[in-house]
């Protein structure tokens, strides 16, 4: 059975969405008149409510229809070469249908699957990056078991190439603007862990640095400001469904595209898994979309393994963030990322077959272990792994 999302309302009509659709086996809810949220990434689906998200809006109804369904299409408008935030909040509140224990397939570190493996396919509308879009959907397909069915355009102003604009500033930093993108409310985020740790470097040069959080909706003018008025800003986040997060796409649609002064953004990308391949599409994207917002690029500092900082002992936190301290330091003295020691942050692209085996036996054993534990200290009463939309 096909499940359509259908974002644009009724600016398209069923029969256009069910034509294009190899299987007429069809579900379309409408969701653009729906209450949706943005998923705030409190873990608590994963960990307190297994499968259950704690946001209480309309969303649950799609989470009962997706556990049915064999095929999930998602019908959205773009923006910066890629969904729009309606379509990206969609994809965002899948995370339910997913475990938080960890394990490998098809050779890569994934989430173990709660129900069965869903195919990912797209209709898309405006200008967008079509192979970006492509890879998204075989990315995110792959993560929940299934396969993607393809990136389908709605009309004939598709294409799109994402350039990117490398720095134009000379001068050495001195004071930057840093916007923590995540939606996880700062008092639990670990990008406000991994900001904090970063920025010692800075302040260890001299360099000035101001904070917004856009958790905080109450924060968003403010950051505005901030980008409109400095040079360097800083946007840090956690990977978010293969790309950022559906509500830092709609902080980003709020920003102005036309600058009176040279300015530069840069990014510290994050997520769970170590990886660097994890990260690749997201990277693709953040390469394009300075240009689009009147700046130049500044590069992006990836890193992995960042899941742990929530549920790892404090000591071992520390260790984990440590790192980050040089990583400003460098920063610091270039103004972005693109010196060799950023690239070598990263890590290993993929892990080779034999680190793979010993890590399933030893480490993922250990990880998966603390997260139990998390859970039960945080409350939880059932298993991970627990099905609560099973019939």
């Amino acid at each position: 059975m096909n499940l359509v999302l259908n974002t644009l309302g009724a600016s398209i009509d069923k029969e256009t969405i069910i034509a294009l659709l190899p299987d007429k086996e069809v579900e379309i809810i409408d969701t653009a008149d729906m209450n949706i949220a943005h998923c705030m990434g409190c873990n608590q689906c994963w960990l307190k409510t297994p499968g259950i998200c704690a946001i209480k809006d309309d969303y649950e109804n799609i989470l009962k229809k997706l556990v049915k369904a064999d095929n999930l299409w998602l019908v959205s408008d773009t923006r910066f070469g890629f969904l729009d935030y309606k379509g990206k909040r969609m994809m965002d509140r899948i995370m339910p249908m997913l475990n938080m224990t960890i394990g490998f397939r098809d050779g890569w570190m994934r989430h173990e699957l709660r129900y069965h493996a869903l195919n990912i396919g797209l209709l898309y509308k405006g200008a967008a990056d079509q192979a970006l879009l492509e890879d998204w959907c075989k990315r995110t397909a792959a993560n929940i078991g299934g396969h993607s069915l393809g990136a389908i355009p709605l009309d004939a102003t598709s294409s799109m190439v994402q350039n990117s604009k490398h720095s134009t500033l000379n001068s050495k930093p001195t004071h930057i603007v840093i916007i923590n993108g995540s939606p996880r409310v700062q008092k639990y985020s670990n990008t406000d862990k991994i900001i904090h740790t970063f920025a010692k470097g800075l302040e260890e040069a001299g360099i000035t640095w101001e904070l917004h959080n856009l958790s905080s909706r109450k924060e968003w003018d403010a950051a505005q400001e901030a980008f409109i008025n400095n040079e360097r800003t800083i946007i840090a986040f956690p990977l978010y469904v293969e790309c950022v997060p559906g509500l830092m796409l709609e902080f980003l649609e709020t920003l102005p595209k036309e600058r009176k002064q040279p300015a530069e953004i840069s990014f510290m990308l994050h997520g769970g898994m170590d990886e660097g391949n994890e990260f690749r599409l997201c990277e693709r994207f953040l390469q394009g979309l300075p240009e689009q917002l009147g700046c130049s690029y500044g590069g992006t500092l990836i890193h992995g393994g960042s899941f742990r900082i929530r549920t790892a002992p404090a000591d071992q936190v520390e260790k984990m963030v440590t790192p980050y301290v040089q990583m400003g330091r460098l920063f610091a003295q270039k103004g972005n990322f693109f010196s060799p020691e950023a690239a070598k942050f990263t890590g290993m692209e993929q892990y080779p077959w034999l680190v793979r085996k010993m890590v399933s036996l030893l480490f993922l054993k250990k990880v998966n272990g603390e997260f139990e534990q998390f859970a039960k200290d945080w409350g939880c009463t059932r298993p991970l792994g627990d099905k609560p939309y099973s019939e």
